[in-house]
Order: structure tokens, then sequence, then C-alpha cells
């Protein structure tokens, strides 16, 4: 970036928002960025932004950057790769499973078929309830589900525990639970090899001291509240005369504070701290434009996960219903509004404002759907991509652009 470029762009802050493993479209389109010069002074992250974030934070330029990458290109290549089966969950669902097989052959675990069919009949109330109950209740049930969705995103009091606490949502999980004991599994999945590795790259005293201010967005399930951590935290900051033990407590209390930012319950598991419990908050609040323009920078990329077209601007909970599978239409036109309310404290603050989101999403690129041939193709698309964008980056400054609507 030339030093005309530095003064009219001023501070950069990066705002990388979630999206799972969607979230390597995002770190590719600001390695780039980066590599072009547009260094971030500030970062906001929640949810796999904050994954994203860590490369960046820890090695400010372009050392950083092409670490962000590498961490994907080595650590972030599979399901597996990311997660494994809570035990509990792996323990009911190799019961539930074993049984039928078990019973068929004449032989079971206990040396019983009388046992085993017991054991299956147990089950039978639940399959009853979802084959015949459920179909002739499942689309009120949507319906008013899809509502009350609705309410919560327009409702400044979003939070997650107000969506799973909603009676619909309650109902049938109380089913499920007679059956299956969830109340005692505090998660479907375990993080740790993602986690580990994650300890195990990067250097978390150099985190602690960047020059990088990050900030950290979490909700504590409680009351709902979107908390920000930092960095730059006073719990943090080093006084000169602490210890190693001391300063590993600082770092160990910092990263369960990343943890808690990547909690996407249930999941993941909600991380307890001070007597809270915190977990993501890229569902409640998906794009955090209040703590974004509090920072007070003078230049913001939104780097989204949400591909343009599929956005629809105004409800229609009919064809929602119908759409349901579809990549959560009801949080992308949230998004859709967020990113209005971003372009009006832009244009009234003088902020240049940059929103860069997906032409598409590619096959094999989910929720927690990843591979290695999908990575090298969203490496080659967006570092084109990019390229075209920055070649005509004014064009794309919300500040100047029209209203949108």
């Amino acid at each position: 970036m030339s030093e005309h470029q530095s003064n009219k762009y001023g501070n950069i802050l990066f705002v990388f928002c979630g999206g799972g493993c969607k979230a390597i479209i995002q770190a590719v389109a600001a390695a780039e960025l980066v590599n072009a010069g547009f260094c971030p002074t500030h970062i906001v992250s929640s949810s796999a932004g904050t994954c994203n974030a860590l490369g960046f934070v820890e090695n400010p330029g372009v050392v950083g950057a092409a670490k962000t990458i590498r961490i994907w290109e080595d650590y972030i290549t599979s399901p597996e790769a990311i997660y494994e089966v809570h035990p509990f969950l792996r323990e009911k669902m190799a019961r539930l499973l074993g049984v039928v097989p078990q019973v068929s052959q004449g032989w079971g675990p206990s040396g019983s078929i009388l046992h085993d069919l017991r054991r299956a009949i147990k089950f039978l109330p639940l399959v009853i309830s979802f084959c015949v109950r459920m179909p002739f209740r499942a689309a009120g049930r949507t319906v008013s589900f899809v509502f009350r969705l609705m309410d919560a995103f327009a409702s400044p009091h979003k939070s997650f525990r107000r969506l799973v606490q909603a009676p619909e949502v309650q109902e049938m999980f109380n089913e499920l639970d007679k059956y299956f004991e969830l109340r005692r599994m505090k998660a479907f999945f375990d993080p740790f090899p993602l986690l580990a590795r994650l300890g195990e790259e990067i250097d978390l005293q150099k985190v602690l001291t960047s020059p990088i201010v990050w900030h950290i967005i979490t909700e504590r399930y409680e009351d709902g509240a979107t908390v920000v951590f930092s960095n730059k935290d006073p719990d943090l900051a080093r006084d000169g005369s602490e210890d190693t033990r001391s300063q590993k407590a600082k770092q160990d209390l910092f990263f369960k504070r990343i943890r808690a930012s990547m909690a996407l319950y249930p999941l993941f598991e909600m991380v307890e701290m001070d007597g809270y419990r915190y977990l993501d908050a890229d569902l409640a609040n998906p794009l955090p434009v209040e703590e974004a323009f509090g920072l007070g920078c003078d230049t913001m990329f939104i780097f989204l996960n949400v591909p343009r077209k599929s956005v629809r601007i105004e409800p229609y909970p009919l064809r929602d219903l119908l759409e349901l599978n579809d990549l959560l239409r009801l949080n992308e036109r949230y998004i859709h509004h967020r990113i209005k309310e971003a372009q009006v404290k832009a244009k009234e603050r003088g902020v240049n404002l940059f929103v860069i989101r997906p032409d598409d999403i590619p096959p094999g690129l989910g929720l927690l759907e990843i591979d290695s041939k999908v990575i090298e193709f969203v490496k080659r698309h967006e570092r084109k991509r990019i390229k075209e964008y920055l070649a005509n980056l004014d064009a794309h400054n919300l500040r100047f652009a029209p209203s949108i609507y």
C-alpha cells in the first residue's frame, strides 16, 4: 500500500464472521488483502472467524496471512480433523443401531435374544412418536418456529438461549431425552483434534502482545448477553514481575475465551468461566455491527461466508418452510439487514466500508464439511476474485454507494 493509500484508508478493521468450514473463503480473501498491503490494526471475530484471526494477530502482515492458510491446508482438511464424536453419544448410538442386527442374527451382547428384544422395545414409543404423531404435528411446529425465529432476529434481545427455549424445541428435546438422556451429554462433538493443533501452532504470548487489537465475540448463555473479550483485557496484561506460571495461567484463560467464541452449541460444548457458560454468538449476532463501529477505525472490511445471491430481502414464511434445508434463509436475511445498518453508520461517521462475500459456496464445503480438494479450489478462485476486487476497490465502498434496501 502506498503512502497515499495509507492516509486514505487509515486504521483498518477486519471483521471475521462465522460459517464453520466455509470460513476458508474469508481466510483466503483476507490473506490477499494483507498481501496487497491492507494490514489490519484491529480485528473483530466470532465463531470460525476466531480461528482465522489467530494467525493474523500472532504475526501481523504477510507471515501471519500465510500461516492462517497453512493451518487450513495442514490441519482442517476433513471433519475428523476438527472433532471427535462425543463418547456418550457414540455409546448411545452403538446401542441403538446394534440392537436390531443382533436380534435378527439370534445373538446379542447379553447372549439372550429376549434381553435384546426388551432393549429394542424400549425405543418403540419414540419410533411411534416420530413415525405416526410427528408428521401430523411437524408442519404446525415448523411454521410456529419459523415465526419465532423471525421474531427473535427482529428483537433487540436476540440470543441462542431465547431460541432453544421455544416451546416447539423444548417439546421435541424432552421427547428425545426420555430415551437418549441427552441432558447428560454436554455436546454432540468434541473439538479436541483442532484445539490441540491450534494450541501447538499458535504462540499465545505473541497474540497477547501483538500490536493488533483483537476483539472476540461470545454469548453468555444465562442471559443471552453479547460479551466481548480482547487480547488487551486488563486481566491479561503483563506487569513485568510475574513468573512463568502466572504467564501460563493468563494464556490458558485467553485460550478458554477463544474456545468460547468457537463453541457452536449444541455441536460443541459451552465453555464455563466465572460461574457462567459462554458459547458461539454467531447465531444470535452473525454480524457484530455495534462492536465493530465502536472501535473507531477509518476503514472496515467485513468478511462474510453467505453468498450474495442466496439472500432474499423480504420474508416469505411459507416459502421459507419449504426451504428450511437451504442454508438458514432467515439468518441470511438478518445479515442483509445488518449490512444495511452498517452502511448507514458508515455514511454517518465517514467510515470506508467494504463487504466481501463469495459468489457461491462450492460443492463439498459446508458447516463441518471440507477436504483438501475444495481448499485448493477456494484458494485458486478467491485469489483471482480478490485481485479483481482490489483493482476497482473504490467502486465497492458502501460508504459512497447508493443506500441498500
